[in-house]
């Protein structure tokens, strides 16, 4: 399992990169909302994404639309569950075998943190070969807001009864800020029914998941 990550790494870290290039510049706002209603707006934004065939014909190639066709034949309008991913940095350190992260400094933790959590997620479609990763990346989605209650990287996972999952991840930055980067999560044999059963897809680091109730 270990080989197999790090031979995706190059390619995940890569496709990460161009996702959060490719997010929505969004000034701040200084209403603070939720996470749960931050990504929420992520989610939709992917949906008018894959729904406009204006942008699908300017970025996708035509290998690629069927499956993005797929994607956008889903109903996003309103999550079945939603759950919380958290990993620890020692455990994000893992995914490379970082083993001496208590040695390095404070700035490069954060680094490996932020660099890592991205990549999680696109670790799972790395799974279901190239065309995932692919069409993953290209229809990755995002924004950046503050929010002074948000002290640690965190993932949200939006899951439904017709269509695929997404999650969201939430990366902290100066200021109060968080960037919010969401992903379709293409693997199909990824499970996601319960708590119980993302924490065992997750059996190569230890993840708290937590299901996060619907808000009023």
């Amino acid at each position: 399992m270990k080989k197999a990550i790090k031979t995706a790494i190059a390619t995940i870290v890569l496709v990460s990169v161009l996702g959060l290039s490719a997010c929505g510049n969004s000034k701040s706002n200084p209403e603070t909302k939720s996470l749960y209603a931050q990504g929420l707006e992520v989610v939709q934004l992917m949906n008018e994404m894959i729904q406009s065939d204006e942008y699908i014909n300017a970025i996708a190639t035509d290998s690629l639309k069927p499956t993005i066709q797929e994607l956008a034949d889903g109903n996003y309008s309103k999550p079945k569950a939603v759950y919380s991913i958290y990993a620890s940095d020692k455990e994000i350190a893992k995914l490379v075998e970082f083993k001496e992260f208590d040695n390095i400094s404070d700035n490069l933790k954060s680094f490996v943190s932020s660099k890592f959590c991205n990549s999680l997620i696109n670790l799972i479609n790395s799974r279901g070969g190239a065309e995932d990763v692919a069409v993953a990346g290209i229809c990755s989605a995002g924004k950046t807001f503050v929010n002074e209650n948000v002290g640690e990287n965190i993932i949200y996972l939006y899951t439904y009864d017709d269509a695929v999952p997404i999650a969201v991840t939430f990366i902290t930055g100066d200021d109060n800020s968080v960037s919010a980067n969401g992903v379709f999560v293409m693997y199909d044999e990824f499970t996601c029914n319960s708590a119980d059963e993302i924490k065992e897809f997750f059996n190569y680091i230890t993840v708290e998941v937590t299901e996060i109730r619907p808000e009023s």
